[in-house]
């Protein structure tokens, strides 16, 4: 079984735009061999058949010199370049070949693509398949957690608006607080403000 790839390398579907999707073009890098050389395919799939550019070292080697391109890093660049502009074009011919075009950057690149075998073909998708799917989960336990920071910040946010409530009450004196009137002495408990009339007593003959 193949290795499941890194996705940390672009892909993109095709054809771009908002239309249904039909392709899936993704890069791959391979395994460094015994000669200390690593190798590097453009990959498309339409998820039951796949197509790579199935380069050897050294057809590698002679693409970077024809295009003055750093191997497969500055191809890596050109695709992910290409990717982000939506200018990746496909291109299926009559005899299980393909063409594929990264267009944008100083000149396009043309690449030929053949068709790969199926039992190689079935395990480089499964691979990447689960290799998705694994983006995927990671995207969404990502996504997660950041709505859980949001839910929970660590500042209680302010109070808007005013806020209507009696003042609390004079720790010291154990009565109400400041803005809270105290009554006089004889002052009136039904008309603040005007003194309370001492009751009748009646008449004092000592005094007449």
């Amino acid at each position: 079984m193949v290795p499941v790839p890194s996705l940390s390398p672009p892909l993109c579907t095709l054809p771009p735009g908002p239309g249904p999707v039909r392709f899936v073009c993704y890069c791959e890098g391979e395994e460094i061999g015994a000669e200390g050389q690593g190798g590097f395919n453009l990959y498309v799939t339409d998820a039951a058949q796949l197509w790579s550019t199935c380069f050897t070292p050294d057809s590698l080697a002679a693409l970077g010199a024809r295009f003055g391109l750093s191997a497969a890093e500055d191809i890596t660049r050109r695709f992910r370049a290409a990717c982000e502009e939506q200018a990746v074009a496909f291109t299926l011919q009559e005899d299980a070949r393909a063409s594929l075009t990264l267009a944008g950057g100083p000149w396009a690149l043309d690449f030929d693509l053949s068709k790969v075998p199926g039992p190689e073909a079935a395990s480089r998708l499964q691979a990447l398949t689960l290799g998705l799917a694994e983006r995927v989960c990671s995207l969404e336990r990502r996504l997660t957690a950041a709505e859980e920071t949001a839910a929970s910040p660590r500042k209680s946010p302010r109070l808007v608006g005013p806020q209507h409530f009696l003042p609390d009450p004079d720790p010291q004196r154990g009565g109400p607080g400041p803005g809270v009137r105290r009554r006089c002495p004889g002052e009136s408990l039904i008309n603040p403000g005007f003194k309370s009339k001492k009751p009748a007593t009646g008449v004092d003959f000592d005094d007449v």
